[in-house]
């Protein structure tokens, strides 16, 4: 049997369990966010952008998720040659509706990509808040997960620290976190979580012992983020006043390989740095690319002798079907 990567990325590990790599189609359901409607001042976390998070390659303005669907595998099919695809409800947070809308936004995703391209259809990925999970919403999830399909529920949570989720405006504490994982734990669903890495106030040992926790609770997947401020947000009135300083791009491999010896080698990694447009960034001015961030991390994990995994406490689980060894 191969050993384990030296990184366990989500991209791998979909191309095993699917014969072939696996899409992701990021789609804007229409959502909002309840802490955008709390802090209407302030627009939300201080960290968030004005605008949804969404595919460069989706219609502008308000479209129905069908067309989406369309412009996004013929995007993805015409410059990747993309056959098989996880609609992606990214925009905003994705649970943040009553179970019946959140049914038909979720249907008419899989049905567009059922009917576009007979076998494409290879699962759900919803991104979405702590406080926007209920046990009636986890049920519709895992009902997905009955039919067949592998999904995926992503949760912003970005520290483990309370004092950091109250100093970014996040509107809620890691107990929250905590009681949404525990809703998601039934058979089927795949609990990833959203970690940022520079948040202010928060030194190395802090986002270490984030990552501690977050291992200790066996999530499927970690998405990474090192901080950037957008054009927009409240972070950038406090860059632009002086009053907030950023990690080093040059910083971020060493800290990122501490992160991943962490963590279990069964947990996917599904991105290592954030990635936006230029134009609506106002700092860090200077971004590496993401391509490079994984190179340089890898070299600096086979320099140290180590790998995803090496410094976790208790025993490790190797991916299932994986066909790894330790």
């Amino acid at each position: 049997m191969a050993a384990l990567p030296l990184i366990n990325r989500h991209a791998d590990a979909l191309r095993l369990r699917h014969g072939d790599r696996v899409w992701r189609l990021g789609l804007d359901g229409g959502f909002s966010c309840p802490n955008r409607l709390r802090v209407r001042e302030s627009g939300g976390c201080s960290y968030c952008a004005p605008g949804a998070a969404r595919a460069t390659y989706l219609p502008k303005g308000a479209t129905s998720i069908a067309a989406q669907v369309e412009a996004g595998t013929a995007f993805l099919a015409q410059r990747y040659a993309a056959k098989l695809f996880l609609p992606y409800f990214q925009a905003f947070s994705s649970t943040f509706a009553e179970v019946g809308a959140l049914r038909e936004r979720y249907d008419e995703a899989l049905l567009a990509v059922r009917s576009g391209a007979p076998g494409a259809l290879r699962g759900l990925v919803v991104s979405t808040r702590p406080d926007c999970i209920d046990e009636e919403k986890a049920e519709l999830l895992a009902s997905y997960a009955r039919d067949g399909l592998e999904v995926w529920v992503e949760l912003g949570l970005q520290s483990s620290h309370d004092r950091t989720l109250a100093r970014i405006g996040r509107g809620h504490d890691y107990a929250a976190f905590l009681r949404a994982r525990e809703l998601l734990a039934r058979p089927g669903l795949r609990v990833a979580v959203h970690l940022i890495l520079g948040l202010p106030g928060e030194g190395r040992d802090d986002m270490l012992e984030t990552v501690s926790r977050i291992a200790a609770l066996s999530l499927d997947g970690v998405k990474f983020h090192d901080l950037m401020i957008p054009r927009g947000s409240a972070l950038a009135a406090e860059y632009m006043l002086g009053e907030l300083s950023l990690m080093h791009s040059r910083r971020l491999p060493a800290l990122l390989a501490d992160c991943l010896e962490l963590l279990d080698p069964g947990c996917e990694i599904i991105r290592l740095c954030s990635d936006a447009r230029p134009a609506e960034i106002l700092a860090p001015r200077w971004r590496p690319d993401k391509t490079v961030v994984y190179l340089a991390v890898e070299a600096l994990l086979a320099s140290r002798g180590s790998r995803q995994g090496s410094r976790r406490a208790g025993p490790m689980a190797i991916p299932r079907g994986s066909g790894y060894s330790l």
